[in-house]
């Protein structure tokens, strides 16, 4: 019997072992997954006492909380098909409130319409936003008239950095999405707009991100181009959605799960065992060995000194931890590895009596720019997001009050705070904030923080080469495959489509073998 390992239990893990133990790809209308790998073993090694990764619901002041992620894009569709194939379609919910917000020049202000991931299309929305100052504006409307050469793709980061010559500061080598948004559109735009959405999802900062990596279809709008507002216009969602008017009509480009996401590992953990997956907890590998002796192609050493002779392996973990593992049997690749940095984010929920916070109605939450210098990079109301939340804490507390769930998010590339503060600093500082940034009259019931280790890869410049690269020598191993966010998307989807392009790879890769 041939021996699959995926080292790793996150979503990518998951998405790749249900793959590898024969059921069906998610979105592929109900085709079989093309392996020739009848009836292999398959084993699923996690070094933590659960699955699901990042994703994880909590519980606060006795109410289902999302201490990880809570909501996925429904752009790409496989995490609602994997929902409903696991008998969750009924429980997935749009955002009840639809209106985001950025804190600016000492006020909570609604994002401008027309935004593409922070980028304006429209200035005279952004004008009464007043996120940004006239000045400000009057910069960014230079981007039509300002001279330049058009963005070549080797800048943008859309061919192999290997084909650029590095000769020229211009139209060679990639340069950063920051650098490229700053000389268009000028410096307030990009760090009171781009910064906080372009630069918050990914956990960074905009002068340090690919944006071929983190905005492919920016980058691929932008090529051939001098201006970035013009291009980007037909990427912008309709006017009324992004100003919260017309909610039924226009449909939430987000979902999440009623009770939370957590359901969703519980439910993949039983398909998993229904599958026959070997799963095994609180089981960390310490390196995967490459075999020249005609044996198993792997070897998969775990921490205990237990050996796994494997047919094939894929690591769906971390850009240091896979970096690690490969150190000994591909140090190149390995290198390339362990030179991703990451950062690491806390998220701190705060559970308040009713009354005792104004929270804008109708608002999901809202960003607070880097230039504000605050520790608060977030802030989500979740009671007013999330119609379940809001249910079950009327419901847990039998109606004691409390009907109010802040969450108030900490952390970036190159902000080393958070990590500075004991879990009471921390908190007492960003309630602190709070009172700043929104009228607080009381103090929080329950507080419950949660850090997230290195828990964000960051995509500089050179990304997309450097992970070629790696896979390149990752498969030509004839046995070894890699998923998840290191590839270069954050996001639930993103995590599921590379768990499961790692589990295509690797049966192709020992079907060919054995075939």
């Amino acid at each position: 019997m041939r021996t699959l390992v995926v080292v790793g239990g996150g979503v990518s893990g998951m998405a790749a072992a249900r793959l590898l133990a024969g059921a069906r790809r998610l979105g592929s209308g109900g085709d079989p997954a093309p392996f020739s790998l009848p009836g292999a073993r398959v084993v699923l090694l996690e070094a933590s006492s659960r699955l699901g990764g990042k994703v994880l619901t909590g519980n606060v002041d006795g109410v289902p909380v999302e201490l990880g992620p809570d909501q996925f894009l429904r752009r790409d569709p496989v995490a609602e098909l994997w929902c409903e194939s696991l008998g969750l379609g009924s429980s997935l919910v749009a955002p009840a409130a639809r209106v985001a917000g950025v804190w600016s020049y000492g006020a909570l202000r609604p994002l401008p319409a027309g935004l593409v991931l922070g980028v304006p299309t429209d200035l005279g929305a952004v004008r009464s936003s007043g996120v940004v100052s006239a000045e400000g504006c009057a910069r960014a409307a230079l981007d039509a008239a300002l001279p330049g050469e058009p963005l070549g793709r080797a800048e943008l980061g859309l061919w192999p950095a290997e084909e650029a010559d590095g000769r020229s500061p211009k139209g060679t080598g990639e340069r950063s999405a920051g650098a490229i948004l700053r000389a268009r559109l000028g410096d307030e735009i990009v760090d009171r707009l781009v910064d906080p959405l372009l630069g918050g999802i990914n956990a960074g900062g905009v002068d340090r991100l690919s944006l071929s990596t983190v905005a492919p279809a920016v980058a691929r709008a932008l090529v051939g181009t001098r201006q970035v507002m013009e291009p980007l216009r037909p990427l912008a969602p309709p006017l009324y959605a992004m100003r919260g008017e017309g909610a039924s009509r226009t449909p939430s480009p987000f979902f999440g799960l009623a009770g939370g996401l957590g359901r969703l590992v519980d439910a993949a953990a039983a398909e998993l065992d229904a599958l026959g997956v070997e799963v095994r907890l609180s089981s960390p590998a310490s390196k995967v060995v490459l075999s020249t002796d005609g044996g198993s192609p792997a070897v998969v050493v775990l921490a205990s000194g237990e050996h796994i002779e494997a047919d094939g392996a894929v690591l769906a973990l971390p850009p240091s931890q896979a970096a690690g593992l490969l150190e000994s049997s591909l140090p190149a690749a390995a290198g390339r590895l362990a030179s991703i940095p990451s950062a690491s984010v806390t998220v701190t929920t705060f559970a308040f009596e009713a009354g005792d916070v104004d929270v804008p109605p109708g608002w999901t939450g809202f960003l607070v720019p880097r230039v504000e210098g605050l520790l608060t990079t977030a802030v989500t109301f979740l009671s007013q997001k999330w119609p379940w939340t809001l249910d079950a804490t009327g419901a847990a507390l039998g109606g004691r009050g409390c009907r109010l769930l802040l969450r108030v998010s900490a952390g970036r590339f190159d902000d080393e705070r958070p990590g500075g503060l004991g879990d009471e600093e921390l908190a007492h500082r960003l309630l602190a904030e709070l009172g700043q940034l929104l009228a607080v009259r009381g103090r929080p019931r329950t507080t419950h923080v949660q850090r997230w280790e290195d828990a964000f890869p960051q995509y500089l410049p050179g990304h997309a080469a450097r992970i070629r690269a790696v896979l390149s020598e990752v498969s030509s191993t004839g046995c070894l495959a890699v998923a998840g966010a290191l590839l270069g998307g954050i996001g639930i989807p993103a995590c599921i489509a590379s768990g499961e392009a790692a589990a295509f790879a690797l049966s192709d890769l020992a079907a060919g073998r054995v075939g």
